[in-house]
């Protein structure tokens, strides 16, 4: 378990990815799913590199190393139980676990944090886009990395007044170094204010304020019971390891290396990595750790803001522009390892010698044989919050359950294969993607029937899975008020979940027919979860753009069917498999009328265009853009074909309540939910409608 993206982290996936490790599950938990490379900070400021330049992606970097990738805060470990403690989630169970995710800045009063860098970023855009000419800025710090900011902030917007405060100037440099940068400052203009420590009652006036001074541990490390120095930063070992917990280890910035003490500096973080990689593995699959020895004296570069830069070492230093050049190269060449990856075969099945224990036959049966053991799964169901229904008689634990029915009842059931890194959330959008057909058809969705499959792992490993999976599908049943029953579990080849899910009748019932000339089209979510989907299984689509198809996903539908019903919906169907124009063409011939669709008002999801367009592909694709030959295309429409999981509602709406419902649906969470098109009589030519 990889705690957070950091400088030695993406060293070490990228060291997996190169040579995997065999019968390991890697998984990164990460905050951020762009990991900012710090050297690059201050040239970013400056406008030297764009925001692209200086991140590094996780999402590709963990397909690349054949790894899980969770986005989640972390906010503890049970180092009782060796499991991660995750905001808004359950716990995640890890055999040996790696920290390297950063530190936190000390209290500040008023004014932005440079660290994280990740939060600092879009509060610096914000700020040098509001200020107007003449406008101060003040960081206090003056350090290294208060110093180089002050300059390319100077560098970027040289209408500003730039102040640096602090109480002594560079602290750790040679003389020559810190004369060189102090002429820097006066050269750009940067003002510098040295003198006592800067409080809350005393900070500068400025219109805006930047913090770049001491850093502590994140909260949570202390708290976890892990041996902490003063700071709260992790005591480590020689060879990286916690002096409290043998399984595990830290890097970078929350680490504090016992007897080799050195400054929060990315280079000691970069530096780790290849050890880091070497310990983890000789951890996990035995063979000969290694020392981490950081030296005391190593090159520093700071970039001035004007192309140049200083470099300072063994009591010398030089400014010119060769010295930029130099440092640029260094960060570039540093970056490139991370962002250009080669491509690799896939990994050996085999396990290794110390893992065949955990899993000792490789010959699996079928049929009956391949059912999860009956205590593995008793402490599984124990974990479930089931609660009660009067109206189920018997549940789980019985051969059947029993429910009572005095009525029509409406049953549809649906599975997915794994299609993403995070269990839990995968166990959500199945929950959502199967009580989507319920609430398609305006019904109350009561009670479900699991059916879970999970990969062959050691049974902890295997235990863990199962009990994510389930909890995130029973979690989204009981926020629905929906009751798993029963269902069945068993060994298989990858991560399936299916759910039969029974309702009963909504006060409004819906249908595929039902759509009247003149209604308008309606589409409740964005599309595009498809082509996003493909693209991240080939290590090809970008993180953020990944986790907003996710969040997208996991959002229930059940809110916009009651506003659907409240302003007369006339047809409702849900914008799954076939993609919007195949369960559009579903509706039409159901209604025996047309539809003209606005290609371009179409809601996607970021980063859905672009995929596609570079050749990118869901498998169903081919097969779902048969439809087209339904419709006359004035335009591109292969995206409109794109298979939805867990997608929105598409309905038919009288014109007279579209603008109300769109008002409600934004107000409701749906932020894109909008008109599409309309619906018209029928064409001729064996056609549905057109797309314009």
């Amino acid at each position: 378990m990889l705690v957070g993206g950091g400088h030695t982290h993406v060293q070490v996936l990228r060291a997996i990815g190169m040579q995997p490790w065999p019968g390991v599950r890697v998984t990164v938990i990460s905050r951020e799913l762009r990991s900012p490379y710090s050297g690059m900070l201050p040239g970013h400021v400056a406008g030297v590199y764009t925001d692209d330049e200086m991140h590094i992606d996780l999402a590709p970097l963990v397909r690349f190393a054949g790894a899980r990738l969770i986005h989640a805060s972390v906010i503890g470990v049970d180092v009782d139980n060796h499991e991660v403690l995750c905001a808004g989630r359950p716990p995640i169970r890890y055999d040996v676990l790696s920290i390297n995710s950063g530190s936190a800045p000390e209290a500040v009063g008023r004014g932005v944090a440079v660290k994280p860098i990740g939060r600092f970023l879009p509060k610096w855009r914000e700020t040098v886009a509001g200020l107007q000419p003449g406008a101060r800025i003040a960081i206090i710090g003056t350090g290294a990395g208060g110093v180089e900011l002050a300059l390319a902030m100077r560098a970027a917007r040289a209408d500003l007044e730039v102040h640096l405060v602090g109480r002594s100037w560079l602290p750790g440099f040679n003389a020559r170094a810190a004369r060189l940068l102090h002429r820097a400052c006066e050269a750009r203009g940067v003002t510098v204010q040295l003198g006592d420590e800067v409080t809350d009652a005393a900070l500068p006036d400025a219109d805006a304020l930047f913090w770049v001074t001491a850093v502590v541990a994140p909260p949570w490390v202390a708290q976890s019971g892990l041996a902490v120095d003063a700071n709260g930063f992790v005591r480590v070992n020689a060879y990286l390891r916690c002096v409290s917990h043998d399984n595990i280890f830290a890097a970078g910035d929350v680490a504090c290396l016992e007897g080799q003490e050195r400054p929060k500096a990315g280079v000691y973080a970069v530096r780790a990595g290849p050890v880091l990689v070497r310990n983890l593995r000789a951890a996990l699959l035995g063979g000969r750790q290694q020392r981490f020895r950081p030296q005391r004296q190593f090159l520093t570069l700071m970039g001035v803001g004007d192309g140049t830069a200083v470099a300072a070492k063994w009591g010398l230093a030089w400014r010119s522009r060769l010295m930029w050049r130099w440092k640029d190269y260094i960060d570039r060449t540093f970056m490139q390892r991370f962002c250009d990856l080669p491509r690799m075969e896939p990994a050996s099945p085999a396990l290794p010698p110390a893992l065949q224990a955990a899993v000792p036959d490789t010959m699996r049966c079928g049929g009956c044989g391949a059912k999860l053991g009956a205590d593995l799964l008793s402490r599984v169901l124990g974990r479930l919050p089931i609660t009660p229904r009067e109206d189920v008689e018997v549940g789980i634990g019985d051969d059947a359950a029993v429910v009572r029915s005095d009525g029509r009842m409406v049953v549809s059931t649906d599975g997915l294969r794994g299609m993403m890194d995070d269990t839990y959330r995968f166990g959500r959008i199945v929950a959502h993607h199967n009580l989507n057909d319920l609430f398609a058809m305006g019904a109350r969705p009561a009670t479900a029937l699991a059916m879970a499959t999970v990969p062959l792992m050691a049974e902890p490993l295997m235990e863990a899975e199962l009990t994510e999976l389930l909890l995130g599908a029973v979690h989204v049943l009981e926020e629905h008020d929906v009751t798993l029953v029963g269902g069945h579990s068993s060994e298989g080849a990858e991560l399936f979940l299916a759910l039969t899910v029974m309702g009963a009748p909504g006060g409004r019932a819906f249908r595929k027919s039902g759509l009247q000339v003149k209604d308008v089209l309606v589409l409740t979510k964005p599309i595009g979860t498809g082509v996003l989907l493909a693209a991240d299984m080939r290590g090809e689509a970008a993180g953020e753009d990944v986790a907003a198809a996710v969040q997208s996903m996991d959002l229930s539908n059940a809110t916009a069917c009651a506003l659907l019903a409240e302003h007369e919906a006339t047809a409702v169907t849900d914008v799954t498999g076939f993609g919007l124009l195949g369960h559009l063409a579903e509706m039409l011939r159901a209604s025996d009328v047309g539809a003209e669709v606005q290609a371009a008002r179409v809601p996607l999801l970021a980063g859905a265009r672009q995929l596609i367009d570079a050749g990118i592909a869901s498998s169903l694709q081919e097969n779902n853009e048969r439809v087209l030959g339904d419709f006359h295309c004035q335009t591109d429409a292969r995206l409109l074909c794109d298979p939805q999981t867990s997608g929105g509602l598409l309905a038919g709406v009288p014109q007279a309540q579209a603008q109300a419902l769109i008002a409600a649906l934004h107000a409701a969470g749906y932020p894109q939910a909008t008109v599409i098109g309309a619906v018209t009589e029928r064409p001729g030519a064996g056609r549905v409608g057109r797309v314009v």
